[in-house]
């Protein structure tokens, strides 16, 4: 059954490349670094051994690879050719030793960056986040679109007609994926989205491998006698050499595997090699430490055992059967087996077997499967190994681990998207703009200040504006209000021409003191209140001014004196001119200032005069708010249409082109 279902695969040509192949870090860091305890055996054992026992009982040549009863595998260059017909070349064959690679993972690299093109992100109620790239492209005089879709399940990229795309994004998405049910795709705006998207897109590129490599004697059926070999032979030692160099773990640099370049606990040597720009490392049993006393021999175990590609040696014509070595991780073997050993003549014939859910992977085997030592059968070697892992990904147990981790990472770029396009656009995290809510913010109570910035945003647009209405009504009160205390101060006092307010040294106005009996004793000039007036005077303004610190206004205070003319005038909400007894005609108090009555009830409604203006504003600041939400749905469709536009002018540009074409030859076809 392994046999058919591999000619099925391999009748129909190589498997597609499909999404990008996602190598899961997390899951190699697990296996680099994992406990020096053996991985969790599968269904081996007892199976295995009997089936390989029973395989020598026949006769020679036993064939490389002997699948199991239970199936679960294919096979790939079982080739029962006799060893007479084996005396081929083996040179460079018709195979092709190109790395297999989703070139989707460079595509965005290739076509997008440094070009002009649109990025949209949005989120499915079934495929979760979308990321859609799109760029417009002349191809053999013919405008085309590029699409690069990026959804969990894997990434799309696809060349369409112009005429197919339509202006909106959505619309082209659904090109790509007919599921998609997303209604609005929003741009992305910000200067570092091309390195975000080519680093989601390429952390799929693979650069460190490491395999495994077994040491399998004639005859030998379990798991435990493949880990217990200690002495290999000359031929082993030359194919080690041809896979790549020896190096000194405690002065090695580059990649490791796992191994320990410290210590020694993980054995002395190791077999190291880059090829093309990728970095293998090989786990040679042999050179891993061997423990007395332990036949499963853990220490070697647990970095072959979470391999996931392993290389089995072997010295002479014997049968291997992939699942006698119990391993989660392992889903496929390259059967490497010596021909003419320590000979000039020395050749090699593979095999290759795998899970069944692994895709077949190239290079082809030749037919036979038989190479020469050197070069070119190193590099068909290395480039299978690469492949092999590549493929190994696309397993069910490896695709679920994949699917999540896509996931989560497409999840993380779409919210840093949506999160800098704001930072670009200056919206703050609730949506409006950065400097608005500043304008919320209260000054402290002694500020005096009236400038229009509060915090670190600056008041625009509709609040300079309410500014203005405010400082305008609290002008025309203060001139009504002065009008009227003239009217009346002319009326007490008898048409007194002369100046009836005393100020103190500082310009501060002072209340006068006629209302007790010491007024008359003290200096005209005098900056102490008077015990009645005093009460009033913290009462109007200390009241207001609390009341307004404790508010989310932030500049009325300064407003309103500002307005009324009056710096440091602490006491200028009440629009009251103080006079001094020794002023007023014969000694009398004003009668606008004993009538405190009318006092209080003008304070009081100053009072609620600035409350509602408080009100008045803070209504205005959510309708600006709202505006300004507005504004930011109005910008994204104004990016659509000019998105519109765009393709609208060059379809135009298109058409004269055609027209012009058609005037000059009129016999000529407009298709």
């Amino acid at each position: 059954m392994g046999v058919l279902k591999w000619r099925e695969r391999h009748g129909s040509g190589r498997h597609s490349q499909g999404s990008s192949e996602l190598r899961v870090k997390g899951l190699q860091t697990s296996r680099d670094e994992r406990p020096s305890s053996a991985p969790a055996p599968e269904a081996a054992g007892n199976g295995s051994r009997e089936l390989l026992e029973e395989t020598l009982k026949g006769s020679k040549p036993y064939p490389n690879i002997v699948l199991p009863t239970g199936g679960g595998f294919w096979i790939d260059g079982q080739d029962q050719t006799e060893y007479e017909a084996s005396t081929a070349s083996g040179g460079p064959g018709s195979w092709n030793n190109k790395i297999e690679t989703d070139d989707t993972a460079k595509a965005y690299r290739r076509y997008y960056i440094g070009r002009e093109h649109f990025n949209f992100v949005g989120t499915d109620d079934q495929q979760g986040p979308v990321l859609l790239s799109v760029k417009t492209e002349s191809l053999a005089s013919q405008e085309q679109t590029r699409l690069l879709l990026r959804l969990r399940t894997g990434t799309t990229h696809e060349l369409v007609p112009s005429s197919c795309a339509t202006s909106a994004p959505h619309h082209m998405a659904r090109l790509l994926n007919d599921q998609l049910t997303v209604t609005n795709l929003s741009p992305v705006l910000n200067c570092k989205t091309s390195q975000l998207i080519a680093a989601y897109d390429e952390h799929v590129l693979v650069s460190h491998f490491k395999f495994g490599v077994l040491y399998q004697k004639y005859g030998q059926t379990s798991e435990e006698e493949l880990f217990s070999n200690q002495h290999t032979s000359p031929a082993f030692d030359q194919f080690l050499q041809l896979l790549g160099q020896r190096i000194q773990l405690k002065d090695h640099k580059g990649y490791r595997g796992g191994l320990d370049t410290q210590f020694g606990q993980t054995g002395d040597e190791a077999v190291y090699q880059v090829f093309k720009d990728r970095e293998i490392i090989f786990h040679v049993s042999s050179l891993l430490p061997y423990t007395d006393n332990d036949p499963q021999q853990l220490q070697r175990k647990r970095h072959i055992g979470n391999d996931i590609v392993a290389i089995v040696f072997q010295e002479s014509n014997t049968p291997f059967t992939p699942d006698m070595i119990a391993s989660h991780f392992l889903h496929a073997y390259i059967v490497v087996q010596v021909i003419e050993p320590n000979t000039p003549n020395v050749r090699y014939k593979v095999s290759v077997t795998a899970r069944d859910d692994v895709p077949f992977f190239g290079p082809t085997l030749p037919n036979p499967a038989i190479f020469r030592h050197g070069p070119e059968f190193k590099q068909f070697l290395l480039t299978k190994l690469v492949n092999a892992e590549n493929a190994c990904y696309k397993a069910h147990k490896f695709a679920k681990l994949e699917l999540r981790t896509r996931t989560s990472l497409l999840n993380s770029l779409c919210e840093e998207l949506k999160d800098k396009t704001k930072e670009f656009l200056g919206y703050s995290s609730d949506g409006g703009l950065s400097g608005l809510g500043s304008e919320l913010q209260p000054k402290s109570a002694g500020s005096s200040s009236s400038s229009s910035e509060c915090g670190n945003g600056t008041i625009s647009g509709a609040g300079s504006r309410f500014i203005d209405t405010v400082r305008k009504a609290l002008s025309a009160r203060v001139k009504n209000q002065t009008l009227f205390n003239a009217e009346a101060n002319n009326n007490s006092s008898g048409g007194l021409s002369k100046k009836t307010s005393s100020c103190s040294a500082d310009g501060i106005p002072s209340f006068g003191r006629s209302l007790s009996k010491s007024s008359k004793k003290s200096s005209p000039s005098s900056p102490i209140s008077s015990p009645d007036i005093h009460p009033v005077h913290r009462t109007s303004s200390g009241a207001s001014r609390v009341a307004m610190s404790e508010s989310d206004s932030s500049s009325l205070n300064s407003v309103e004196l500002d307005g009324l003319g009056m710096p440091g005038a602490v006491d200028s909400d009440t629009g009251l001119e103080s006079m001094s007894s020794a002023e007023t005609p014969s000694g009398k108090p004003c009668s606008l200032c004993c009538d405190t009555q009318n006092n209080d009830s003008r304070v009081e409604g100053l009072r609620q005069d600035v409350t509602r203006l408080k009100c008045d504003k803070l209504e205005l600041l959510r309708q600006n708010v709202n505006c300004q939400h507005e504004i930011k749905r109005l910008r994204e469709k104004e990016l659509v249409l000019q998105s519109e536009l765009t393709s609208a002018s060059k379809e135009i540009l298109r058409l004269r082109e055609l027209l012009k074409n058609y005037t000059i030859n009129p016999n000529a076809s407009t298709v």
